[in-house]
């Protein structure tokens, strides 16, 4: 028989060292899965991006704050974002659902929804975009940034390369 009387295999090795050994390998294995086999895409090249921020539920004061432009940072990196160049308003609406069930979209009065229109630089490559201060830009994606006069965050709904 290949073990002894003690449980070890050939006298020397146990099943659990073996067992442990095992358990060791497949969490390097994973660990090595999870952060080195990601293959990055090529970056393509050096980009001006316009993408576009949606600023939902937001007061007078604000929009007035948003509209005064100038550049935005990223609250985390405090790197620069990029370039508000345009802003555009519209009444806020909120969905609620009526008694028979139909959704309806009823104005939230003395708030708005902004559509900031930002210009950043960055990079380009295979699948995604991605700016100087390595924040990724995909729509849908929430950011937090601030600007001179104003700390918010919003949802990118578009992104695309400037000309």
């Amino acid at each position: 028989m290949i073990l002894d009387k003690n449980g070890k295999i050939g006298g020397k090795v146990s099943i659990i060292d073996l067992f442990i050994l095992l358990i060791v390998l497949v969490v390097i294995a994973g660990i090595g899965m999870r952060y080195g086999s990601r293959i990055t895409s090529a970056v393509k090249s050096d980009a001006e991006f316009e993408y576009v921020v949606m600023v939902e539920g937001i007061r007078q004061c604000s929009v007035e704050a948003i509209e005064k432009k100038g550049a935005i940072t990223d609250k985390k990196s405090e790197m620069n974002m990029g370039e508000i160049v345009d802003v555009r308003v519209e009444d806020a609406t909120k969905e609620s659902v009526t008694a028979d069930g139909k959704v309806m979209y009823a104005k939230m009065p003395g708030y708005y929804t902004c559509y900031i229109t930002v210009r950043g630089h960055g990079k380009e490559s295979d699948d995604n975009y991605v700016l100087a201060d390595t924040t990724e830009l995909s729509v849908g994606r929430v950011i937090d940034f601030y600007s001179k006069y104003i700390k918010t965050s919003g949802m990118i709904m578009s992104v695309e390369v400037a000309e």
